[in-house]
């Protein structure tokens, strides 16, 4: 391998030895600078601001931070989510509100740990009040992660999955990261249980892949699959579930819309930094879903510009965003890089590896391995074999670390959040087949049954016809043989049979009604004595009429008479 020195000036012979008491070394200089690209994400949601010398820009907008320890430098990662409103509006606003806080005391006091610390928290929590209410439609959010650096302390402040790493140099010469941020994620078990108590709901994708969301998810879910498969398309508006338990924004899920499943209090750490220190890096959430920490720091540590200390830091953070694209990752991927440089023996060179040997180095390994491939195919022996072996053990220790990754991160979570989907969807469609074939057999048993029920009313009203029109048939028969009677031009024969001579319509109606009442007292009237019933009601109501007329007429003559 080999290794480059930095050719940064210092008074000592022996680097290492310069670092082995880094108290009381001053920060002299701080160079940053970032990256970003939208990636495979359908838009750019990522925001980032970089201030290096942050004294000079407060004494440009008139709010100037001398009383605070010097160098004073800005970083600040917004990652947005759901669209690009809240990223916009906390990287626009974030930074002025922190310079007012800041310059507006000036006591000792206010440049204290506690005091910067809880400046820091109540600007996230006044941008997260302020975006909901200047934007009342919409549910754009977004995660961030700020570093303050005043002096040698360094201030950071996380909302969400966006990170911020150091990387500290051991007496060995070896470069370490320190993840000074951890994630808030539905899967830590104290988010979790906030969110439970908050009205919402944690699902639990398996291999510490979790999601927040409103109760009733997985049923709406169910319901649009099930209209989807029946031919009905989309059926209301889709439910979301988010990744993250804390974020900016995301209206739908805060305590406005009546459940705060969501929070904007940031986690804050406050970390006193010394010349062990030689960088600090603030990457978006699509990087650590497809590398680990420790691959990110090595990355941009690779020396890529010895003459140039800009034009080296800004070729690792496009290093590095190429590397996690490569790598297939599906965000955006922005990376902001500051190096640290130290006054004094603290600034003496360290060793750092070429980019360009370690790509060598890649290339030749998989090359050697393609080579090792062929001798074997070629030439079958148990030495090729055994050659290639041991060159895919050299290659694996490279590589353990992504495919331990691998195997227990993003592309895990992705399998086993796919193959739940697959198993409802399936599940969801046996349901719809059921569902259909329980409505055909109730269409079935209905339409029987109303056939039925029509079939039973024609016959009994085909009986009550037949009935009626009997019961008429006597009756217009005794009629026309006593009128027959009456004239003189007929005989007693010519009445009905069974009847007595002389019988008129009335006895003949009430004669009828007493067979009926004695044959079936609970039946309705039908025949003749339906006849009857029918012919008095008729009386009766032509009675009632000429009264009424009879009683009307008196009024309407008294009317006319005092009209006129």
């Amino acid at each position: 391998e080999v290794w480059i020195w930095t050719d940064t000036p210092g008074p000592s012979d022996n680097p290492l030895a310069a670092m082995a008491d880094p108290s009381g070394m001053l920060l002299e200089k701080i160079v940053a600078d970032s990256a970003t690209m939208q990636g495979r994400h359908t838009k750019q949601e990522d925001r980032h601001v970089k201030i290096p010398d942050l004294t000079k820009a407060a004494k440009a907008l008139k709010m100037p931070i001398d009383h605070l320890d010097q160098p004073c430098a800005l970083f600040a990662m917004y990652d947005g989510h759901r669209g690009h409103l809240c990223a916009d509006f906390a990287a626009k606003g974030f930074h002025g509100k922190l310079l007012r806080k800041l310059s507006a005391d000036t006591s000792e006091a206010a440049n204290s740990e506690e005091s910067i610390s809880k400046v820091l928290k109540d600007i996230c929590e006044e941008l997260d009040t302020e975006f909901m209410t200047k934007h009342r439609t919409t549910n754009d959010g977004c995660t961030l992660c700020v570093a303050l650096i005043s002096g040698s302390r360094l201030f950071t402040a996380w909302v969400g999955d966006c990170r911020c790493m150091i990387a500290k140099l051991d007496a060995g010469a070896e470069l370490s990261s320190v993840t000074l941020t951890e994630d808030h994620r539905p899967s830590l078990e104290a988010e979790a249980e906030r969110v439970k108590q908050s009205g919402g709901v944690v699902l639990d994708y398996g291999n510490g892949f979790a999601r927040i969301a409103h109760a009733g998810y997985e049923e709406r879910i169910r319901e649009r699959a099930r209209a989807q498969a029946q031919g009905l398309g989309s059926v209301g508006k889709e439910p979301v579930a988010l990744d993250v338990s804390r974020a900016l924004g995301n209206r739908d899920f805060k305590a406005v819309s009546g459940k705060a499943l969501l929070v904007a209090t940031p986690g804050v750490k406050v970390v006193q930094l010394d010349a062990s220190h030689k960088l600090v890096t603030l990457v978006s959430g699509g990087f650590p879903v497809i590398m680990l920490d420790s691959d990110m720091v090595y990355e941009l540590d690779l020396l890529r510009d010895q003459a140039d200390a800009p034009a080296d830091v800004r070729a690792g953070c496009g290093a590095l965003v190429q590397e996690a694209y490569g790598r297939g990752s599906e965000h955006n991927l922005s990376v902001i890089l500051a190096r640290l440089q130290w006054a004094g023996g603290a600034g003496a060179p360290y060793p750092r590896k070429l980019a360009s040997v370690d790509k060598a180095e890649k290339a030749a390994t998989a090359a050697l391995l393609a080579a090792a491939a062929a001798e074997e195919v070629k030439s079958g022996s148990a030495s090729a074999a055994s050659k290639r072996r041991r060159l895919e053990a050299a290659a694996s220790i490279n590589a353990q670390k992504q495919a331990a990754y691998d195997k227990t991160g993003a592309a895990a979570s992705y399998a086993a959040e796919q193959a739940k989907k697959d198993a409802e969807m399936q599940k969801m469609v046996a349901e719809v087949e059921a569902q259909k074939a329980e409505d055909e057999r109730s269409a079935r048993e209905e339409a029987a049954k109303l056939a039925a029920e029509e079939a039973r009313k024609a016959d009994e009203e085909a009986a009550a016809r037949k009935e009626e029109k009997e019961a008429a048939d006597i009756f217009h028969t005794a009629r026309r043989a006593q009128k027959r009677i009456a004239a003189g031009g007929g005989s007693a024969d010519d009445e009905p049979k069974g009847e007595p001579k002389g019988l008129t319509a009335e006895d003949f109606f009430a004669k009828r009604r007493k067979e009926k009442e004695a044959g079936a007292a609970a039946e309705e009237p039908k025949g003749l004595a339906a006849a009857d019933d029918f012919f008095a009601k008729m009386r009766a109501e032509k009675a009632q009429k000429e009264a009424g007329a009879a009683a009307e007429k008196p009024a309407v003559l008294a009317g006319a008479g005092d009209f006129f």
